[in-house]
């Protein structure tokens, strides 16, 4: 799985990527292969310095925190400045309602989506600004967040208005940010864990989750398992959907997910391609070393 996690093509930064490379470096560490380290600090190398970009906002700073512990020579310090800036610094369309992060481009400039709670929450936390973290997360999932406990994928900040599709992956972006940015969100994330209970199938979740007829999203069941094997209150289920995702891997470690996917209406979500993205690889990986470090101790 680590080596087709290494074997994309990276964009650094895009969505998903940091999870993916979070688990090669874990990975790494425990099997004991340097050679890992060493590609995922050359495929950084280009990213570290330079003037500020639309998408700094993405920078995994849980993977630069990893590299720079395992290869302390590596700068890193102005990459995570770019990251706290592009975050803290977010403009406001609308003056009382949430920060966006791609005012330039026309068709984003208004919108919000749950895709950046995997990585605004976790960056500040890991930057040293816990607080930031907790009311930016919190303010996005008050409009994200209906009554139902799920997450629409987005949000347009001119309208108010969410876009009503709770996309399985969404679901877990949104996890992983609420468990990562305090425990003020934990009753978030429990409202968020028993919906997503409801709507289980054997350890799987469909690419729309209420919506029986979806496809199933195995990135669903990646995410869920990343997050939730070490909470004994959802452990049980954490191993489901490992046990779901483990059994979906193709002969070469590979777990076959939806594409990029960009917010719209239900036909948006339903007839993607599907192929070995990060967002798939990342969360399995980092499940899979988390169940084996449960095992040896």
């Amino acid at each position: 799985m680590a080596g087709r996690a290494l074997a994309y093509p990276y964009k650094t930064w895009g969505f998903g990527e940091g999870m993916a490379l979070l688990g090669v470096l874990r990975a790494a560490e425990q099997l004991g292969r340097p050679a890992w380290i060493d590609a995922v600090a050359e495929l950084l190398a280009p990213s570290l310095a330079g003037p500020p970009r639309p998408t700094d906002h993405l920078i995994a700073v849980d993977v630069l925190v990893e590299l720079k512990r395992l290869r302390p020579a590596i700068a890193t310090d102005e990459a995570l400045r770019r990251f706290q800036a592009a975050v803290l610094g977010a403009s406001r369309p609308v003056p009382d309602r949430p920060p966006v992060h791609r005012p330039d481009l026309p068709h984003l400039a208004t919108m919000i989506w749950v895709d950046c709670l995997h990585t605004d929450g976790p960056g500040l936390v890991a930057t040293g600004h816990p607080a930031a973290a907790t009311a930016l997360v919190d303010e996005a999932a008050a409009v994200l967040q209906d009554p139902s406990g799920l997450f629409s994928h987005g949000y347009d900040t001119a309208t108010a208005t969410p876009n009503g599709v709770h996309w399985g992956r969404g679901q877990g972006w949104a996890l992983h940010g609420l468990l990562a940015a305090g425990p003020r969100l934990r009753p978030r994330a429990e409202r968020l864990l028993t919906a997503l209970a409801a709507h289980e199938q054997d350890g799987s979740w469909r690419t729309i989750v209420d919506d029986p007829a979806a496809p199933v999203e195995h990135s669903v069941s990646a995410l869920i398992a990343a997050d939730t094997l070490r909470d004994p209150a959802w452990a049980a289920m954490g191993h489901r959907a490992l046990d779901a995702a483990v059994a979906a891997l193709d002969a070469d470690g590979g777990l076959p997910v939806s594409s990029a996917t960009p917010v719209g209406p239900p036909a948006t979500y339903l007839d993607r391609d599907t192929g070995t993205y990060p967002w798939g690889q990342g969360p399995l990986l980092l499940a899979l070393l988390s169940a084996r470090k449960e095992e040896t101790t």
